[in-house]
């Protein structure tokens, strides 16, 4: 059987040569190989852990997380069953830990976190303000969700670190489907290609996903979680979050987008490309990277 099957099949072997049991310790060391890794549930050379191991590609959370809330049923959803009020940080902390587990953790590992979205997901019932039913196991509304999180942290990760070859953006959609997939999202309902989904974003801002008083209320705690702080202190990350958003939701959730700003966008893409080359792996990666890599090496 190839190699290459053979790291699919059993993730986990431990594969020997023959030896004879009088052979001394170094001996076996240097005759026994490696065990084969679990890689998870993605490809060895996923286009999705390249991308996310980068830990500046966290700065773009924010704005995926506004475009989810311009559909008026999502923002029904957050601000209905959601903790952020209560505990923003660990709300985040939560969320970020069991994407990243998906992404890096092993075939298990990666199938718990995927579980654990879902079953967050079935208490998630409920109306909206206009009146419209919602749940979060709706395949549409997760269909949603899944294209925020892909285009944002592509079209963040490529102003800062360079565009992606076609093939390699192709494949990072592919691999997000995967996720999809596995929360419910049928494979008939997915755009096929990164156009395609690109054009579905494009076509979801113009008809549903269109922000209602709720998903005003809802963004407003999102960009400024604590009411203690002077809303000037948050003008940094409302500035990152401004230049990764179309403007028509700009103008919706109030996020000014002048010449100032535009200038401290362009200031931190500039420095997050120095600190991508100068940075120490411990400080420019994602712990979950981190542990992935000695793994897998």
């Amino acid at each position: 059987m190839p190699i290459a099957i053979s790291i699919r099949v059993f993730r986990c072997v431990r594969i020997r040569y023959e030896m004879p049991s009088s052979a001394k310790p170094k001996e076996r060391k240097r005759l026994t190989l490696p065990s084969v890794a679990d890689i998870g549930i993605l490809p060895r050379d996923a286009v999705a852990r390249r991308l996310n191991r980068e830990l500046f590609v966290a700065l773009g959370s924010t704005a995926a997380v506004l475009l989810q809330i311009a559909h008026p049923l999502v923002a029904a959803g957050v601000d209905q069953h959601s903790d952020f009020r209560r505990d923003p940080f660990g709300r985040f902390h939560r969320t970020a830990n069991t994407s990243l587990d998906a992404v890096f953790g092993t075939t298990a590992r990666a199938r718990r976190a995927l579980r654990r979205i879902d079953a967050r997901h079935v208490s998630v019932d409920g109306t909206s303000e206009d009146g419209r039913h919602y749940r979060a196991r709706d395949p549409h509304l997760l269909l949603w969700v899944q294209a925020t999180l892909v285009l944002t942290s592509l079209r963040w990760y490529e102003l800062v670190a360079g565009r992606l070859p076609p093939a390699d953006r192709q494949r990072y959609w592919d691999e997000g489907k995967i996720f999809a997939r596995e929360l419910g999202v049928p494979k008939e309902l997915l755009p096929p290609t990164i156009g395609d989904l690109a054009r579905y974003e494009r076509d979801m801002l113009e008809t549903a996903a269109v922000p209602d008083v709720t998903s005003r209320i809802v963004a407003h705690t999102v960009l400024h979680p604590f009411a203690i702080v002077p809303d000037a202190l948050y003008w940094p990350t409302d500035v990152i979050t401004a230049g990764l958003l179309p403007p028509s939701l700009r103008e919706v959730f109030e996020l000014r987008w002048g010449t100032a700003e535009r200038l401290f966008f362009r200031f931190v893409v500039v420095s997050l490309r120095m600190w991508r080359a100068l940075a120490p792996r411990w400080l420019a990666l994602v712990p979950h990277a981190r542990l992935y890599d000695e793994r897998v090496r």
